[in-house]
């Protein structure tokens, strides 16, 4: 990133400035940063222009900028530039001949390779590929959506590779908006927002319109493993070729191999940015059923990936003092609850004091972890330990004394998030179905979780973290 080639940079709405931009709070993984001296006028300044940002006016601006980029805190506006990219474009293909065309269509222009991935009509497959002007490859045996992908890197020299499954279908102005992001040499890998196609409107393509598996949301974001968007799907992915992993995708994985690559360049140093302003589709398939059966076929890539990445896929990580205090809540016990908050507010107050950080940050960085952990429970009786959650549910209306007031909170944790999804996503579907639609779909995920994990034998994808953080003697906050 130069001054000659810096992109306007935007201030996350979600992150924010205290005690005169000498500290920030936010970025991914969330955090308190304290900002170095020389970043600090541009950081007020970019902070001050909401989402209008800025564009770095000078070598210092520029490392500021690149700095709070880096730690997500800023991010780049995709802006739209023609140039003749070093790329090709990597479609895997097997059969799926009306999409493959829908897909070949919306590519004109570019550079196109398809690998068909053994194709049952290979004849066909080849056909909408020779009306289209690409270039194909054929493999002798079916090796899935990574090897596919291999195939495609092998056969390619470009400086740049764009993956594109057979079922999506992009916009003209797609790769002259996403392709600037990589002026950042440090950028090893970009992804659009990948929005449902929908045709035919019914229960199930509401409910994707909003929840689909492959939409990562509207905020832009840097991948980061435990951030706030932690892997992207390679559904439509542009990398960098140097960048690309030892080995590539991993062939042994059927599933979740698009997470794998994505975390192994995030482990090289690579950054992976997603940018939500650039949209393509993908076609919707199946009914409900289908839909939970995919999502229940998305949870047994858990523990593999868990072996590749040890910790990365931990189903929540909790303050033990936060857990003391619900146990406090559910027992009527007050001084329980009051003795385990007042301590981890003295643990955070500590590490604030030390660091010189304005102490209005205690009762607030109090309840984000008080939110991040309501929302972790929420999480994963939702997903890994549906079963429990499941049980509270029905146990919340009737149930009394502890039990209830235990399954209560937890109903809460489970639900409320929810609530508030639909209030955000305002879907063409009451809350009641909409919650209850959501509650298969995450049990569907864990279950697939819970069946490979006890296949496998381990419980490492189950086991929450919990932490009991005590005064230390130096506290530690990044900076930047």
């Amino acid at each position: 990133m130069t001054v000659e080639h810096s992109p306007v940079v935007v201030w996350d709405q979600r992150a924010r400035l205290w005690s005169n931009a000498t500290y920030a709070t936010g970025g991914s993984p969330w955090g308190l940063i304290r900002l170095k001296p020389a970043m600090q006028a541009f950081a007020k300044e970019l902070f001050a222009a909401g989402v209008q940002g800025l564009r770095p006016s000078g070598e210092n601006d520029v490392r500021a900028a690149r700095a709070l980029v880096h730690r997500g805190l800023a991010h780049p506006r995709a802006q739209y530039r023609q140039h003749g990219w070093d790329l090709t474009v990597v479609v895997p293909a097997h059969d799926r001949v009306v999409e493959l065309g829908d897909c070949l269509r919306s590519l004109h222009g570019t550079h196109v390779l398809v690998v068909d991935d053994c194709s049952d009509d290979a004849p066909s497959v080849a056909k909408v590929v020779g009306e289209h002007g690409a270039t194909l490859t054929v493999r002798n045996s079916n090796g899935g959506p990574a090897a596919a992908r291999n195939t495609g890197i092998q056969f390619t020299s470009s400086e740049f590779i764009a993956f594109v499954d057979s079922d999506c279908t992009v916009a003209s102005t797609w790769l002259d908006s996403l392709m600037p992001l990589f002026d950042d040499p440090h950028v090893g890998a970009v992804a659009p927002r990948i929005r449902p196609r929908i045709e035919d409107e019914n229960l199930t393509t509401k409910f994707e319109a909003v929840a689909s598996a492959l939409d990562m949301g509207d905020h832009a974001e840097v991948v980061r493993i435990g951030g706030q968007l932690a892997y992207l799907p390679a559904a439509v992915l542009i990398v960098r070729r140097s960048a690309i992993p030892a080995g590539g995708f991993d062939e042994d994985l059927r599933l979740g191999e698009d997470v794998d690559f994505i975390w192994q360049m995030v482990e090289d140093g690579w950054q992976v940015r997603y940018e939500p302003q650039v949209i393509v589709e993908h076609e919707l398939r199946g009914d409900f059923l289908e839909l939970l059966k995919r999502r229940f076929d998305y949870g047994t890539s858990a523990v593999d990936l868990d072996i590749r990445h040890p910790g990365a896929l931990t189903p929540a990580r909790l303050s033990g003092w936060n857990l003391i205090a619900a146990a406090g809540l559910v027992m009527l016990q007050p001084g329980i609850t009051l003795s385990a908050l007042g301590t981890a507010t003295h643990v955070l107050q500590d590490k604030l004091h030390r660091e010189h950080a304005p102490v209005v940050l205690t009762p607030f960085f109090v309840a984000k972890t008080l939110q991040a952990d309501v929302h972790a429970v929420g999480h994963v009786l939702r997903r890994e330990y549906w079963p429990l959650g499941w049980v509270m549910l029905a146990a919340a209306p009737r149930a009394k004394g502890v039990t209830g007031r235990a399954a209560k909170l937890a109903a809460a944790a489970m639900v409320l998030p929810l609530l508030r999804e639909w209030h955000m996503t305002k879907p063409q579907i009451d809350p009641v179905r909409f919650v209850g639609m959501r509650l298969l779909a995450d049990a569907a995920y864990g279950s697939g979780v819970l069946v490979q994990s006890a296949q496998r034998r381990t419980l490492r994808v189950l086991s929450p973290q919990v932490r009991f953080p005590l005064p230390s003697k130096r506290g530690k906050t990044s900076e930047s």
